[in-house]
């Protein structure tokens, strides 16, 4: 038997009173800046999200406080949303823009894709497309350009509004060189797209950083990232568009894969009307537990998103409507 090992290391006392340094730090700050001088703490009072104030909450189900441990989109953060094609990932990002009207907060969208439908989004989500600001663009540069010129104008009137910023989607939007048919030097493209991504994503930051309430300590500026995944070749799993530097600095990352589509027979003919997708949880720096459900199984309809295991038949689906046909 070799030495017994101290497993313990005893804590030198400090010669300074840490409270006084922080107090006196915080008073370098005027009135104006009493936000700002919350950011000046120990590590004991460092806080995390954690009023609906905080977030853009969602209230249609359990699902994603039960993933995330968040009651939404944290102000002041990136979440993003990935996955494959038809997957649901557009339906929860309709589902926080109508939360964040509902909430008070100014939505902006960035339609890279083109597929925004008003009609979906007032008449089954319960959005006001008309208080809705969009980009329509799929120019990685133009886009992240309008949206900021849209938060700047918001600013203008009302320097308090909360703003939910959507881009829908990363993997949709192009780079300069392809935008321009002159100049495409296909053995350059994805590292001028990852490096265009990384600056409208930085560009976002600085947007949160700028517009942080001084004064109440308060972040009013939340985005949401959707996003494409692809199969890399040696790699295990789906990987994110868009270069690592938009992985890096997405608080959460949740991403989704389809299961199988709900269809279901009407006037002889079957017509699908949802799909059951899997939410996984890729990513989440905001969660302080020891552990939390790593994926679920989702139906996504027309109308949003349910816990599979919430839906015990066909007429609790939203958006069904069922028919003497039957399944």
């Amino acid at each position: 038997m070799g030495p017994k090992i101290e497993t313990e290391t005893k804590q030198k006392k400090l010669s300074i009173d840490i409270s006084k340094i922080v107090k006196e730090a915080q008073s370098s700050y005027g009135k104006k800046e009493a936000g700002l001088a919350k950011q000046l703490s120990t590590g004991v009072s460092i806080s995390r999200p954690s009023d609906d104030d905080d977030f853009v909450v969602w209230t249609k189900g359990t699902h994603w406080k039960s993933l995330t441990h968040l009651k939404g989109l944290p102000f002041g953060r990136l979440v993003q949303i990935s996955g494959k094609p038809d997957s649901g990932k557009s339906s929860h990002a309709m589902v926080f823009m109508a939360e964040a009207q509902k909430q008070g907060c100014l939505v902006i969208l960035w339609d890279a894709e083109k597929k925004f439908s008003a009609y979906r989004y007032k008449n089954h989500i319960g959005g006001d497309p008309d208080n809705l600001l969009v980009v329509d663009t799929n120019n990685i540069i133009n886009g992240a350009k309008a949206v900021s010129a849209f938060v700047h104008a918001a600013k203008e009137q009302d320097p308090n509004v909360k703003i939910l910023i959507v881009w829908d989607s990363v993997g949709s939007s192009i780079n300069s060189t392809e935008d321009n048919e002159e100049d495409e030097d296909f053995s350059k493209q994805p590292g001028v797209t990852a490096k265009e991504v990384a600056w409208a994503v930085r560009k976002f930051n600085k947007l949160m950083q700028r517009y942080f309430n001084r004064e109440k300590g308060q972040e009013t500026i939340s985005v949401l990232a959707i996003n494409q995944t692809y199969a890399a070749i040696g790699s295990v799993g789906q990987i994110e568009k868009g270069g690592g530097e938009l992985y890096y600095l997405s608080s959460v990352v949740i991403q989704l894969s389809r299961k199988q589509d709900l269809t279901r027979v009407k006037n002889k003919e079957k017509y699908k009307y949802g799909i059951v997708t899997r939410a996984k949880v890729k990513k989440n720096h905001l969660f302080e537990g020891e552990e939390s459900i790593a994926e679920m199984d989702l139906v996504i309809s027309s109308d949003g998103v349910q816990l599979a295991k919430d839906v015990k038949g066909n007429s609790e689906i939203q958006g069904w409507e069922d028919s003497e046909d039957g399944d």
